[in-house]
């Protein structure tokens, strides 16, 4: 009679982290969404934008390559403007938010 071959077995309960760290896993850092368009070697920068009381009102972001970026919250509107690289215009979007 052979017995049968259990395959491994995975612990029951995860051992706790140490106190002393920081569980990123279900934290997001910072978002973002155009890494893709820029070219290897291309360097870029994000700048807040923030109002007479050092609230962050928006976000400027540029790039080595030509990519510029504006986003600003103007009273209940999120306004993005966006100019890609050898683009004779700029792409404006509004987003009205609710209260």
């Amino acid at each position: 009679m052979k017995k049968a071959r259990r395959g491994p077995s995975k612990p029951k309960a995860r051992k706790a982290m140490d106190t002393r760290v920081d569980d990123l896993r279900k934290k997001i850092l910072h978002l973002d969404p155009y890494s893709g368009w820029f070219p290897s070697g291309a360097t870029k920068r994000v700048m807040n934008i923030v109002d007479a009381d050092l609230e962050a009102i928006g976000e400027l972001e540029t790039g080595s390559d030509g990519f510029v970026q504006l986003a600003v919250l103007v009273g209940r509107r999120f306004v993005r403007i966006s100019y890609y690289p050898g683009q004779p215009h700029a792409t404006l979007s509004t987003i009205i938010l609710e209260k």
